[in-house]
């Protein structure tokens, strides 16, 4: 999946016309024109760590994620307590698979915010994908619930609409513990919140097949790949329903 993406500018506080000018470049594409102003700015301005988290973002978008990590790091020195830095490096670790790192880093920003949800999200993500590759794999999973209902428990207080990413995540976790229903039914619960989701019918109906509801799974394959989701496995799916079908319809024929 793609973790929780916040607005990368509407943190910066930082008042010049350069780095206006560095933002609208990013905005528009033009990474290499962004990081030749901003590595000017650095030396004029007092909120370094901004022009660092900035570049950070212009080499993350360029696909130069080396680059944007050291930038990051570099920003998490001149200011230890900006959070944008902590959570845009998690999810370089990310890209890169480094999930112990982005725990790390996610750990650092609910630290700092304990109200974050973003981060508790992001972070289960993380332990979901780094599951089996611990001594004791359950525990990845244990914590990764507790932080998606921590991150329940604060959207609601709030008031705020459930979201897509904490639904989705707790629907990995239930298929990872062959909780087949529970999956399909958190990601019923997903698909409310963001019914243009390909992956998630993709999900729901691997769910929804394990769980032997064939005709709903076919539905859901079907419905991915007209979103433009491709998984391998689909045609693989699709095959054992039409057999499960055509074996159903023999036996009612006889």
């Amino acid at each position: 999946m793609s973790p929780v993406y916040m607005d990368p500018f509407h943190v910066i506080l930082t008042q010049s016309e350069e780095i206006s000018d560095a933002m609208d470049l990013i905005r528009y594409g033009d990474f290499d024109g962004a990081v030749a102003i901003l590595k000017k700015a650095k030396k004029s301005t007092e909120r370094s760590y901004e022009v660092y988290y900035l570049l950070g973002i212009a080499y993350k978008l360029k696909g130069d994620i080396g680059e944007a990590i050291a930038n990051f790091t570099s920003a998490t020195h001149e200011d230890a307590f900006f959070i944008p830095a902590f959570f845009e490096r998690a999810s370089c670790y990310l890209i890169r698979e480094q999930f112990r790192q982005a725990v790390f880093d996610y750990d650092r920003v609910i630290l700092i915010d304990t109200n974050f949800i973003p981060a508790y999200n992001n972070r289960a993500y993380a332990r979901i994908r780094n599951y089996g590759e611990q001594s004791k794999p359950v525990y990845q999973l244990k914590f990764a619930r507790e932080d998606l209902l921590k991150a329940m428990q604060i959207a609601q207080s709030r008031g705020e609409d459930r979201r897509f990413e904490t639904y989705f995540n707790l629907a990995l976790i239930d298929l990872f513990q062959s909780e087949y229903a529970k999956a399909a039914a958190s990601l019923d619960t997903a698909i409310s919140s963001n019914s243009s989701s390909s992956k998630a019918y993709y999900f729901r109906g691997a769910a929804r097949f394990l769980n032997r509801d064939y005709e709903l799974a076919e539905t859901d394959f079907l419905k991915a790949e007209s979103l433009g989701f491709k998984h391998p496995n689909t045609p693989e799916f699709l095959k054992i329903i039409e057999l499960v079908e055509a074996h159903k319809r023999k036996i009612k024929d006889e």
